[in-house]
């Protein structure tokens, strides 16, 4: 789940002057105003918005070519007395992301094609918040992942983790594999399609789990595409439905697909070539196998039986109830603090109230989850 940090959005003229501001401010109050002579209207809390908003008599990009010079003449004047400083190092960072040398050695504001990174700051109340944009809508913050158990007896979340919402659902999952124990017991671990891949279902094993992800609905994938081998790596084609080795492959990280090459004569004649459908040129055949459609085809054919796609999607619903109770109930979006340490904790206090809430349901009879039977 997206976390919001409790921060206000800021365009890039508030960004860099609340930056410089807050250093002026700072050498202020050591009485050292010799150091920001000139700058004084910086120290004023109430000039940010006169030109930040109600100046409408000055273009935007002169007033931000203003902030940028100020800063710039006041950074090498204070950097021996306050370049440890978090409002020195705030400043300097929110110049080096949001500005670019021109043809003369000036520094000037970064236009569009230069691009942004997520994890550039977004505002010095955090500046661990990163930026991340998800189902359309833009998130500034954190992620959390959360692992819920589940029996006919009840549910408990047993462990959570938070991080910057760059992070991908596949990290976490891998993370949490790599330190969960060995279970006595077959267990199911259920997850959205984005959790899946052939290293978290080789961790899952493992620990002596199956893997079993929902998002199966759709256009069913072509079943010749599960009888593809892969090397340990779960990169690499080792051989195709009829045995043969590939000329060549590699491995498309952004489409988590591979290209696989056979030589012509390996195809032609072969009984699988109208469900493989290839690209036949003069020397080559390729073509591309999506590991994510080859999932659901081993799933479906090894796993997915009417009774399990039951079970999946009944837990499944349930789990999707919990980052609304902490979103809507524990107001995760609105917690009182800021920065990444002290968010993750105030976190763990909300997801350990939920529990202790389940636990007093609980001993009143009143939280029960219906009882499965796998065959």
């Amino acid at each position: 789940m997206m976390i919001e940090s409790n921060i206000r959005q800021m365009g890039r003229l508030e960004l860099l002057y609340t930056c410089l501001a807050n250093l002026v401010r700072e050498i202020a109050r050591n009485g050292q105003t010799e150091l920001f002579e000139g700058l004084n209207d910086y120290e004023d809390p109430n000039n940010r918005n006169r030109i930040v908003y109600h100046d409408q008599s000055t273009p935007q990009n002169e007033k931000i070519q203003k902030v940028i010079n100020d800063a710039i003449s006041l950074l090498p004047k204070c950097k021996d007395e306050y370049g440890q400083t978090d409002d020195y190092q705030l400043l300097q960072r929110a110049i080096d992301e949001q500005t670019k040398n021109d043809d003369k050695g000036n520094r000037i504001p970064k236009a569009k094609e230069d691009g942004m990174t997520p994890d550039i700051l977004q505002n010095p109340s955090d500046p661990d918040a990163t930026y991340r944009s998800k189902a359309g809508k833009p998130h500034k913050g954190y992620s959390a992942n959360l692992v819920e158990a589940v029996d006919e007896k009840g549910s408990v979340i047993v462990d959570y983790q938070y991080d910057v919402n760059t992070r991908s659902d596949a990290s976490f999952i891998k993370e949490y594999l790599e330190n969960a124990e060995v279970s006595e017991e077959t267990s199911a671990l259920i997850t959205d399609g984005a959790y899946a891949s052939e290293e978290t279902s080789r961790l899952a094993a493992d620990k002596n789990m199956d893997l079993l992800t929902t998002g199966l609905l759709g256009r069913k994938p072509k079943e010749i595409l599960g009888q593809f081998e892969l090397d340990e790596t779960g990169h690499k084609i080792t051989s195709c439905p009829a045995g043969n080795v590939p000329k060549s492959g590699s491995y498309i990280k952004q489409t988590d697909s591979i290209r696989v090459s056979f030589y012509k004569h390996q195809c032609e004649g072969c009984p699988y070539q109208s469900k493989c459908n290839p690209n036949v040129k003069e020397r080559t055949a390729s073509l591309i196998i999506p590991l994510k459609s080859r999932r659901r085809i081993l799933e479906s054919t090894e796993l997915m039986n009417d009774e399990i796609r039951t079970f999946i999607g009944r837990i499944r619903n349930g789990v999707e109830t919990v980052p609304s109770i902490l979103r809507n109930k524990y107001t995760v979006d609105k917690m009182p603090v800021r920065g990444k340490l002290k968010t993750k904790q105030f976190f763990g206090f909300k997801v350990a109230a939920l529990n202790f809430s389940k636990l007093i349901r609980f001993t009143k009879g009143k939280l029960r989850c219906r009882s499965f039977e796998l065959a």
